[in-house]
């Protein structure tokens, strides 16, 4: 279990998505045999037995419910190590680590973190252009970046970094975009 103070929020790993009525749009979930009825629109996004990470309703917070990709992953607490930011999972009989905050994928599966810190100057019409979508210029620029460079932070292989692609046109059209911009270099770089 995991409670965050301020935001009012109460997450559990482990839940067991128990029951689903779909006329009345209720989830049950049971988590170390106690149950949790949700109100949901969504009933039909998930099957009964999904295990996963099941966040309650709270004041300003909303219901969510991530089914774990590989369905055999449980949550490890006693293996935590926060003084280097992991968390414990096992599968079958296999215990590891990963990222806190980072939902393992198939197998277990998670892209470790490799990136390098960049500092830039943002100029005001950027930074403008992105309040007018009320988007921070650094969500802007992860999702570029992921995009450009293909990166996915899907189930079956979450990223640490947690760069994740929009889209396949998304991608399509970033790398258009860098074609045009850029690939005169490269043309140049064939050349010689």
């Amino acid at each position: 279990m995991n409670i965050e103070i301020g935001r009012v929020a109460i997450e559990f790993f482990d839940a067991v998505l128990a029951e689903i009525d779909e006329e009345a749009g209720v989830l049950v979930f049971n988590v170390a045999g106690t149950k949790h009825s949700i109100c949901s629109s969504g009933t039909v996004w998930w099957k009964r037995g999904a295990v996963g990470h099941l966040r309650l309703p709270g004041e300003r917070v909303p219901f969510s419910f991530y089914a774990y990709p590989d369905q055999r992953l449980r949550r490890l607490p006693t293996e935590d190590e926060p003084g280097r930011n992991l968390w414990g999972w096992r599968i079958d009989d296999r215990d590891f680590a990963a990222k806190a905050g980072i939902v393992p994928g198939r197998d277990g599966l998670v892209v470790t973190q490799d990136t390098e810190t960049l500092v830039i100057d943002i100029p005001r019409e950027f930074i403008d252009l992105c309040a007018k979508s009320k988007l921070h210029p650094k969500t802007v620029l992860r999702g570029f970046i992921a995009d450009l460079c293909e990166l996915m932070n899907w189930g079956y292989c979450p990223r640490e970094d947690e760069y994740s692609s929009n889209g396949s046109d998304e991608r399509r059209m970033a790398r258009l975009y860098f074609e045009r911009a850029y690939g005169w270099l490269t043309a140049i770089d064939d050349a010689g």
